[in-house]
């Protein structure tokens, strides 16, 4: 038997005591990792409902730390539904935590948890490594496809109820070879591994202490029902599909409109939502496909569709009614799977689960077959979701599988932390699904609440898996230190390895605007945001007399994720024809609603003079810094007079 430590906290020994009479006939010794084989978890020592849960097998292993590797099932309620398969490792050095890995995809296969967490830099040690005890599962059924879904258990249990079953199978684990229960439970996954980990943050509050959600898949109704919309644009009668040359003449299109706007051309869209793209400029002439040069109507109306918002006329869960379009730029990474596909997808679908098409024709066709038609040779290009024959299906999918509640309010009191990242080339799903989240977390809680426990970092230019742009960073280290040492991340660094380069990972909506020095080094770029101003408030010409001796007044606007009297350092405060001009003369401290909008903005006094306008201008320019660090910059359409 191999001799296990423990960095056990002091309350658990008597309650790991007690908890250990729950476990079923087998019973383990400390450390004894042989003696789980066969050991069997009731029924009542799981959260939610199970017929119980066994060890398949449990032994010691040596990689990537010496641990005791224990794998079972969960059982289900329903005989017809597939067993929960599991992985718990237990490493035998235990620093006393827990940490959960989530899933992809449709899920289907055991997360055997043993590596690194999602977007972790290449040599950084995962959980295992680090002492914790990890676990994963296969959501409740096998095979990588949405046929699952026929039965509801098992939609129950992809879509919320395998995540608490787990945690709470590796935590009897747990007490039953440490004598203890884990000090803290973390989470972290990517895709439907994120929507697991914001799932958990929503459903189980008190049940973990840090979530890392990498592009989650939150809206995942809606989701599905936009990726199915892409295939009858991409059919081949349709004309819409686009091969590799027409992609790659889109994507050089997009950064030759929006590459520069962060002030560097280097094929890397950073400053991601001023992107805006009309692709009817690469129309062919009679819109007629006549090569690989230009684009037909039926080509643009499909790059429209990606990126136009799905519209619902009822509400999903959490009142949500739309799915947002995709942002522009980046297409040639990835469109090739997800968004087009090698070719345009069959005109009639195989029955089953390979409808065809790019990756989000092929899901979102799954998802209606089996959740929401249960008709495995359903036809889904003419899906009609706002029809009243699926409504009520679509909404009970939805309650199962959406992971949108804004109130995480249970969370936070719990002392959680949740941190979710979005990548702005991914096309797997809209990152704007997860602004949107985001939003409505600080539109129900309020900023100051929401600062206190959650983050929304962004990614430039990377794809759904990170590549394509800097995209990795150490977030285990980043959660450990918010939720065990009170550290609250501000703006950080992310990197990438070939070829070699940093950029600031900056908390939306900031963007990494580049200011000088080496365009491969993080520290050249400053995160930025976007300041609204409103020049000589109630002139709506913004008359500016450049001869005056006196002062211009200038509101920089709040908004539901900027209280601008709080947040913008007035010291540092630039404005006039270039936006370097030192003309501050004083701000009011007390802030007041210029816009009408219930919200108290910022408003500042600028010697005209000093601003330098001369006949010629047209924009007047603000510039200084916010909290974050934060660079700040914004304009205006200004008249000059003499």
């Amino acid at each position: 038997m191999s001799r296990v430590r423990v960095a056990r906290p002091a309350m658990l020994g008597v309650f790991a005591a007690c908890a250990l009479a729950l476990l079923g006939s087998a019973r383990a010794e400390v450390g004894d990792c042989a003696a789980l084989n066969g050991l069997t978890i009731p029924a009542a020592s799981i959260g939610l409902p199970t017929s119980g849960a066994a060890v398949a097998s449990a032994s010691l292993v040596a990689t990537p730390v010496a641990n005791c590797q224990v794998n079972g099932r969960i059982d289900p309620v329903d005989p017809t539904a597939p067993p929960i398969n599991f992985r718990v490792n237990l490493p035998t050095d235990w620093n006393g935590k827990a940490f959960q890995l989530g899933g992809g995809g449709f899920d289907g296969s055991v997360v055997t948890a043993t590596g690194p967490i999602p977007s972790a830099p290449p040599g950084t040690p995962g959980p295992l490594a680090r002492g914790y005890t990890t676990m994963g599962s296969d959501s409740g059924h096998s095979g990588g496809n949405a046929s699952f879904a026929l039965n509801d258990e098992a939609l129950v249990n992809f879509g919320y109820a395998q995540l608490k079953k787990t945690k709470d199978v590796a935590v009897a684990l747990m007490k039953a070879y440490y004598q203890a229960a884990p000090a803290r439970v973390y989470f972290a996954g990517s895709s439907q591994g994120g929507r697991e980990g914001v799932t958990v943050a929503q459903r189980f509050p008190n049940d973990y202490d840090g979530v890392f959600s990498r592009v989650p898949v939150l809206n995942f109704t809606a989701l599905q029902l936009a990726g199915n919309r892409m295939g009858a644009p991409t059919l081949a009668s349709s004309g819409g599909w686009m091969n590799p040359a027409e992609r790659t003449l889109l994507t050089n299109a997009t950064f030759a409109a929006c590459d520069a706007l962060d002030g560097l051309a280097d094929n890397l869209i950073a400053k991601y939502e001023g992107c805006h793209f009309d692709p009817s400029t690469l129309r062919c002439a009679g819109g007629v496909d006549t090569g690989d040069d230009c684009l037909s109507d039926a080509q643009i109306d499909a790059v429209n569709t990606l990126h136009s918002p799905l519209t619902l006329d009822y509400p999903l869960a959490n009142g949500v009614t739309l799915y947002p379009g995709w942002p522009t730029g980046h297409e040639a990474a990835s469109w090739g799977a997800w968004t087009m596909g090698a070719a345009p997808p069959p005109a009639v679908q195989p029955t089953g689960t390979s409808p065809g098409g790019a990756l989000i024709v092929n899901f979102g066709a799954q998802t209606i077959r089996y959740f929401i038609a249960k008709d495995p040779a359903f036809q889904t290009y003419s899906f009609d979701h706002n029809s009243p024959l699926w409504r009520d299906r679509i909404q009970q999918v939805s309650a199962i599988v959406d992971s949108t509640d804004p109130n995480l309010a249970a969370f936070a009191a719990h002392g959680g932390k949740l941190i979710i990242k979005e990548h702005f080339g991914d096309y797997a799903q809209s990152p704007f699904a997860g602004v949107n989240y985001y939003r409505s977390v600080v539109a129900t809680l309020g900023k100051p609440a929401t600062d206190s426990f959650a983050r929304l970092y962004v990614t430039p230019g990377a794809e759904h898996g990170g590549a394509n742009a800097p995209s990795q960073v150490d977030m285990i280290t980043v959660l450990e230190n918010w939720v065990e040492h009170g550290i609250a991340p501000g703006n950080l660094v992310q990197t990438q390895p070939s070829p070699a380069r940093s950029l600031p990972m900056c908390r939306y909506p900031a963007w990494p605007q580049y200011v000088f020095g080496s365009t491969l080094d993080a520290s050249s770029f400053a995160c930025t945001l976007a300041a609204t101003i409103d020049i000589k408030p109630g002139d709506s010409a913004n008359t500016i007399n450049s001869r005056s001796a006196g002062a211009t007044p200038v509101a920089i606007l709040s908004n539901l994720l900027f209280d601008a009297p709080n947040e913008v350092d007035t010291s540092s405060l630039t404005f006039g024809r270039t936006g370097d001009e030192e003309s501050l003369r004083f701000c009011n401290p007390d802030g007041e609603d210029v816009n009408g909008d219930g919200m108290l903005d910022l408003v500042c006094h600028f010697d005209t003079g000093k601003a330098a306008f001369v006949a010629a201008d047209t924009e007047g320019v603000l510039k200084g810094f916010a909290l974050g660090p934060n660079a700040l910059i914004g304009s205006a359409s200004v008249r000059i007079v003499h």
